[in-house]
């Protein structure tokens, strides 16, 4: 069994960012897309419990990982 921190599963991916893209200096960097305040709060709610039941499953043999 692999141990693995909870701070290595929640980090975010990093972005892959395309050689292909070239800001053009007269007009600055893009703007980010815009975010629904709700989805993000619900997120931030039922994200920690939705990882300590995934914890539980699998503790308890519900589910498995296959190679």
């Amino acid at each position: 069994m692999v141990a693995i921190a909870y701070t290595d599963i929640s980090a975010p991916a990093p972005r892959a960012t395309s050689p292909a893209k070239k800001l053009d200096p007269r007009r600055g960097a893009p703007a980010a897309p815009a975010s629904d305040p709700v989805v993000d709060m619900a997120t931030r709610l039922l994200s920690g419990p939705l990882h300590q039941m995934y914890a539980l499953l699998w503790r308890a043999g519900v589910l498995t990982v296959d190679h």
